[in-house]
């Protein structure tokens, strides 16, 4: 090889070693910065909730404390004895806004409090039946009774316990808290004679949490929640397409709404938060920034407590990472101008080493290409593991590391796995309705007890309930010779068992009518006979034949014939048990296979099925076509040690029905029959399971019982 072609060809290889390493500096300073909005995300997803959970508490305590005060139960109570009294009196009306009028003369004072210190926007006194007494922030509303809209008031009703949680009520969207005024009665039995509620402005929590954490806020409520529900006065002002800004930390929310800039996926997992990147230019400053806006679902008190029910609306979350992306750009353009330098001064170098003794330049090629061949194995590793789910757990088997994959085909959120027990989560019961799986028995736990790696079919679940079959690998890992936890990878094998069962179906049915095929009833037939002769019991065989069904094929064709076929085994289907087996035998000649019934429960469903074929003709193109059937039926006894004696039983009562006029049902008679005769019939047909080169057998007639249509 020419030295030049060598030279030329070495530098190739440095240029691209050198452009895979600026390519992966370029891609770790990409990751780092996705890690970074990932644990933003979390943290302000985290704070938010750990607020939420605090406010609902919060507003439980402040509903309480008004509904235990002194005054409002004096107040509540003598509103409600006064009412009471009043109604039987029959001066209702006047009576109750005089009540009215005092209520809310003397809890003004303490409307005022709480409007002033506690950002209390919305108080109401309720009756024990939930009938609106007195609206704090609308005094004149009142009589209404909101309990179809207002599931935690439902609640509150039912069980007198206090809650809390945001709703969307007629006047005021909010987070609520709901306490219950009891009162002990002289017999010492507590009553509810009232409820009291109280919403809190939102806009002062997001405030708050805007100037700590310097990031946005905005509540945004879906239109289908808000329309039918809150009176139009008192909806929010600002609609923007199909949705409703309650509340906003800013005015970014509102002008990215209006500019169609919010992505929000309705179809993201319910407690999974979602974000994007979005690049603004600022109106005052006309300068461009980006924003890091995440999403994440606004559940209200119905959807935290009922799954099925979606979340009213949308938690809008946004902060400033201009000066991050800024940071990204000058990293980006620092681990290129690195990687140009270092590979120019690696390409002098190699020119310079060109000069030292062949060998010494062989064997540092040898370890170029043995760390890019590494490399190369590493990547080709890492891709076909990315293609399987892969879980990671603990000594214990809680998971502590789980992979995209593995978190679609479960459909787990990953802080729903994180710190959870694998078998507790994925593995806790047998598929299709079983009891549950104890821990002792599953691979991976197995694994983690003795170290020793296995591999399996198991049945996983899915969040939603439902499973899914994988095959599953488990391998320990060991530190310092002590098991400190496990790997498992798995992989979806739905389409592969579905393969399986169809290939079993097609093995064991007929294609034409979805009966059995002859191999599979004769399984079903000998497993019968051998279930008899272990624990006795009753069974009977029938034999069927249809009747001049060559004619049929003459007259009206093939594909006739066929559909003949197939209505017979439907009306079989719909007038024998789920137990019952029938197989195609050859032709038109069906057996049929009645376990636990014997020649009384046989011959009288043949008699049915016989008059149900003849009653019912088959349709096809507008054309019927009469076709009747003949049945022979047989017991199955304990010393028939192969399925030849009660098919050929059967056979010869069919037979006979054919010789008695056909489209009748005929018994096999064992009193009155000559077991000489019936042996030598089975030695001359020399049955082989296949009637094509069986003999027919000998008429039989005086033997058998017949019955004929009436």
């Amino acid at each position: 090889m020419p030295f030049q072609f060598v030279v030329l060809l070495s530098s190739l290889v440095l240029a691209a070693v050198f452009a895979v390493g600026g390519k992966y500096l370029y891609s770790q300073e990409s990751s780092e910065f996705e890690l970074e909005l990932s644990a933003s995300r979390t943290t302000l997803f985290n704070v938010y909730a750990l607020q939420r959970e605090a406010l609902l508490q919060h507003m439980q305590v402040l509903a309480y404390s008004i509904a235990t005060n002194v005054d409002s139960v004096n107040l509540m109570s003598a509103a409600v004895d006064d009412m009471r009294n009043s109604a039987m009196r029959g001066d209702n009306t006047a009576r109750v806004q005089r009540l009215h009028d005092m209520f809310k003369t003397q809890l003004a004072q303490q409307w005022d409090t709480l409007t002033t210190q506690y950002n209390v926007l919305h108080m109401q006194y309720l009756l024990p039946d939930g009938t609106t007494f007195l609206r704090m922030d609308a005094p004149t509303n009142f009589g209404d009774v909101p309990l179809s809209i207002r599931p935690m008031l439902a609640d509150v009703i039912k069980n007198h316990q206090v809650r809390s949680g945001f709703e969307i009520g007629r006047t005021y969207a909010g987070t609520r808290g709901i306490a219950p005024i009891m009162r002990t009665d002289a017999d010492g039995q507590k009553n509810c004679i009232g409820i009291v509620e109280v919403g809190i402005r939102l806009d002062k929590q997001l405030d708050r949490l805007s100037r700590f954490f310097g990031s946005g806020y905005a509540v945004l409520l879906n239109s289908s929640s808000v329309t039918g529900v809150m009176q139009e006065k008192y909806t929010p002002t600002e609609k923007i397409g199909d949705r409703f800004l309650l509340s906003s930390s800013g005015p970014e929310a509102a002008e990215w709404l209006k500019a169609g800039k919010i992505i929000i996926d309705e179809a993201a997992p319910r407690e999974e938060a979602q974000d994007f990147l979005l690049n603004w230019t600022d109106r005052v400053s006309k300068k461009e920034h980006q924003y890091q806006v995440i999403t994440f679902p606004l559940h209200d008190y119905r959807s935290r407590i009922r799954p099925e029910y979606p979340p009213p609306g949308t938690m809008l979350l946004w902060r400033d990472v201009t000066e991050q992306v800024q940071q990204l750009h000058n990293a980006r353009v620092r681990s290129i101008g690195t990687a140009v330098v270092v590979w120019l001064l690696a390409q002098a170098l190699l020119l310079v080493a060109f000069y030292v003794p062949r060998k010494e330049w062989r064997a540092h090629l040898r370890r170029r290409a043995a760390i890019i061949k590494q490399l190369s194995n590493r990547n080709a590793l890492l891709l076909k593991a990315t293609e399987d789910g892969i879980c990671g757990v603990d000594r214990d088997g809680n998971i502590s590391f789980v992979n995209r994959a593995a978190l679609m085909m479960t459909g787990f959120g990953i802080e729903e796995l994180i710190g959870k027990n694998v078998h507790s989560v994925l593995h806790h019961h047998l598929p299709h309705g079983g009891g549950e799986y104890a821990a002792e028995y599953c691979p991976l736990m197995q694994t983690l007890s003795d170290g020793k790696a296995r591999n399996s079919e198991e049945w996983y679940f899915r969040r939603d309930g439902s499973t899914f079959p994988v095959k599953v690998s488990a391998t320990s890992v060991i530190e310092n010779d002590v098991i400190t936890g496990a790997l498992i990878v798995f992989h979806d094998i739905t389409e592969q068992r579905n393969r399986q069962e169809a290939l079993l179906q097609l093995a064991t049915t007929d294609s034409l009518t979805g009966a059995s095929n002859r191999r599979h009833f004769f399984d079903q037939l000998e497993a019968e006979l051998s279930r008899q002769r272990r624990h006795g019991g009753l069974a009977s065989l029938l034999m069927t034949d249809l009747d001049f069904f060559k004619l049929v094929n003459d007259k009206y064709g093939h594909a006739a014939g066929d559909a003949v076929l197939s209505h017979f085994v439907r009306i079989v289907r719909q007038t024998v048990r789920r137990s019952d087996v029938i197989g195609r035998l050859g032709g038109e000649e069906f057996a049929i296979l009645l376990p636990g019934d014997g020649t009384s429960g046989g011959r009288e469903l043949a008699e049915r099925l016989r008059r149900t074929f003849e009653e019912n003709p088959t349709t096809i193109g507008g054309r019927t076509i009469p076709c009747t059937v003949s049945i022979g039926i047989s017991d199955l006894r304990t010393d028939d040690m192969t399925a030849d004696k009660p098919l050929l039983r059967a056979d010869i009562a069919l037979y006979s029905a054919k010789e008695a006029g056909r489209n009748c049902t005929v018994l096999f008679d064992p009193s009155s029959t000559d077991s000489t005769a019936v042996n030598q019939a089975i030695r001359q047909s020399e049955w082989k399971s296949d009637p094509a080169t069986a003999s027919t057998p000998p008429a039989a007639s005086t033997l058998l019982n017949s019955v004929k249509p009436s």
